[in-house]
């Protein structure tokens, strides 16, 4: 019987078993995939944070190198690895759980490996799971090639000509970014997107938000209700 169970070995999972540790909580953290930070891996070639060392960093350990730099895909998969192994945390991989429910006061967590008990679970898998690919991409040539960004690697995947990108959140505008400089690319978005610069007088746009109590702010703040809503993506 555990006192926590956390189920995703993700920046979230990683982040609340460090804090767990310091609780000297009975506490295992599982994962599906093969090895930490797989997810990372996974994701196009030319992906880079565009949040800075200084503010990437999870508590208790800094990303080696530039504060002030951007760390890639790469660096993020090393630096998990490294925050996982540092604090020795008790994680087990290649544990896909199948099913979760409560009995009493008892969390029952079945795996394709074991059967897991615990009293208190934490989910930290992360959002967008499952591509949101619309329905209208079904009535389209043949000739069209679609790929969705979670598929996406790099340009040689593509076919010679115009590209359209179909959402203009932070991959789809480093996407978009990236094909531009070889084809002419169409940015398909809902609402108005500001565009912010990565960096301003030499700090990062994320360096100025703390100065600023933006990052800080609460929904319900004045500042939380200017920026609810809005798109902005620094670039």
């Amino acid at each position: 019987m555990f006192d926590v169970i956390i189920i995703g070995a993700g920046q979230a999972g990683l982040s609340i078993g460090y804090h767990l540790l310091k609780q000297t909580k009975n506490f295992l953290i599982i994962d599906q995939s093969k090895k930490i930070g797989d997810t990372w891996k996974n994701r196009y070639d030319s992906l880079v944070l565009f949040t800075i060392r200084e503010f990437s960093s999870l508590p208790g350990l800094q990303i080696k190198g530039d504060p002030q730099g951007f760390p890639t895909k790469n660096e993020v998969v090393e630096y998990l690895d490294l925050y996982a192994r540092t604090f020795e945390l008790p994680i087990q991989m290649e544990t896909n759980v199948q099913s979760l429910e409560k009995q009493e006061n008892t969390f029952i967590i079945i795996t394709e490996k074991e059967t897991l008990h615990s009293k208190q679970v934490i989910i930290a898998t992360g959002p967008f799971q499952l591509p949101s690919i619309p329905l209208i991409s079904r009535n389209l040539s043949n000739n069209v090639f679609q790929v969705h960004s979670s598929e996406y690697k790099n340009a040689s995947q593509l076919l010679p000509g115009n590209a359209l990108i179909v959402g203009g959140g932070n991959s789809g505008a480093q996407i978009a970014v990236e094909l531009s400089s070889s084809r002419e690319v169409h940015l398909s978005i809902s609402k108005e997107i500001r565009f912010l610069p990565l960096s301003f007088f030499g700090k990062s746009i994320f360096w100025w938000f703390k100065k600023l109590g933006i990052l800080n702010a609460t929904a319900e703040s004045f500042i939380g209700k200017r920026i609810r809503g809005n798109v902005i993506i620094p670039l």
